[in-house]
């Protein structure tokens, strides 16, 4: 009797420390499982701030290239102005200069250049009428547009005769000049040749212009030297009937006229 209470005893014994680890272990793993649960939620909860901050970001990366697209638009927009101004500053600063500057100063009929040239192209047994076809054609077609507008450090509404011939490069103002130049040193009277700078209108269109004017075998020539045109292309009796013509200014090395 006393064996088999201690076996049973024994029993109840071990089953309640079986019972009791059981218990103990059971709580750890509801702890762990709450532990897990809660860093779960954590992960989640971070997961969702991710995403959100994420969210945000790409938002503020989507505004900040717009920024950036906007001010990109507002430099061109500057730029774009920036070289109307400029533009428009070179055309009142070319305005100024022809306005301070007497223009009978760039016609040189006595550059030794000049007369150097006038040799290679004419003859003395050519009449005035080959004499002013070769220096036309001279102006027109041996000197090349100039694109720069800065000369000697400054912008220049012309350039002097030496130096078109010398860079072969000119402003169809440098060619009227070269032009004016050329035909008084090879002879021409002061009242045979002039520049002349007009406006000139037909309905409701008007435009600028300047030309050499040319008295020849009683005829009146406008000389324009660009390509496509001759020095005998143009009449002034044509020319002056056809449009209205109102004349600004004319000049040689001798005279000058403002209208």
């Amino acid at each position: 009797m006393g064996k088999r209470f201690s076996i049973i005893l024994f029993l109840l014994v071990g089953i309640l420390f079986f019972s009791l680890m059981f218990m103990s272990e059971t709580q750890k793993l509801n702890v762990q499982l709450k532990s897990n649960y809660e860093l779960e939620g954590k992960i989640t909860e971070s997961y969702t701030i991710l995403q959100e901050t994420n969210s945000s970001l790409i938002e503020k990366r989507l505004e900040l290239d717009e920024k950036i697209q906007y001010k990109n638009n507002l430099s061109e927009e500057e730029k774009s102005l920036l070289e109307i101004q400029n533009k428009l500053n070179q055309e009142v600063f070319s305005y100024n200069v022809y306005e301070s500057k007497d223009p009978r100063d760039f016609v040189d009929i006595n550059d030794s250049l000049v007369l150097e040239t006038l040799n290679q192209i004419i003859t003395p047994n050519m009449g005035n009428a080959e004499k002013a076809r070769a220096i036309f054609n001279y102006t027109r077609d041996e000197i090349s547009k100039d694109e720069k507008l800065i000369r000697n450090g400054r912008i220049d509404y012309w350039n002097y005769p030496k130096n078109i011939i010398n860079s072969k490069k000119g402003q169809y103002e440098d060619k009227i000049i070269l032009l004016i130049s050329m035909l008084r040193s090879a002879g021409f009277k002061e009242n045979e040749a002039e520049v002349v700078g007009a406006k000139i209108s037909l309905l409701d269109s008007t435009s600028s212009d300047i030309w050499v004017e040319l008295k020849l075998n009683g005829n009146t020539y406008l000389l324009l030297p660009r390509e496509n045109n001759n020095f005998d292309s143009f009449t002034k009796d044509t020319i002056y009937k056809m449009y209205s013509v109102q004349e600004l200014y004319r000049f040689n090395d001798k005279t000058l006229m403002r209208s």
